[in-house]
């Protein structure tokens, strides 16, 4: 190699050790801040909590018809959820989750799907059975 291969080199792996805990920081933020939470929710306007949610719903869409597709089951936590919601307009499902936040203001850490679990999908199993 020549000496301003390996010059290069250095540099490269010298900026890359500085700039790698910078990007690891900025990673676990970003990670942090992609799970919805009730502070987000409650600062969110009700087209952005029922853009979140439709982007949930298609998740679960997603992951019900890959399993179909590869004759595989589908997860019990998404098929639960989806039986839940499916009878709930977009409205509905938001006013459920921002009255939930604000009838347990010392909760709001939690992400919106834990309180969807809680608050409707076990809610619908218990008045199901």
């Amino acid at each position: 190699m020549s000496r301003l291969t390996l010059t290069l080199a250095g540099l490269s792996l010298a900026c890359g050790l500085l700039v790698t805990p910078q990007v690891a920081a900025q990673d676990a933020t970003a990670a942090r801040e992609a799970v919805v939470d009730g502070e987000m929710w409650l600062a969110s306007s009700p087209e952005i909590r029922k853009a979140f949610l439709v982007g949930a719903g298609n998740m679960i869409a997603l992951e019900v018809a890959y399993a179909r597709r590869k004759s595989l089951a589908v997860s019990p936590a998404s098929e639960r959820t989806r039986q839940a919601i499916e009878h709930l307009t977009l409205d509905q499902l938001s006013d459920r989750v921002t009255r939930w936040y604000q009838a347990h203001p010392d909760r709001q850490h939690l992400p919106v799907m834990a309180v969807i679990w809680v608050d409707v999908v076990r809610a619908d199993a218990a008045t199901s059975h």
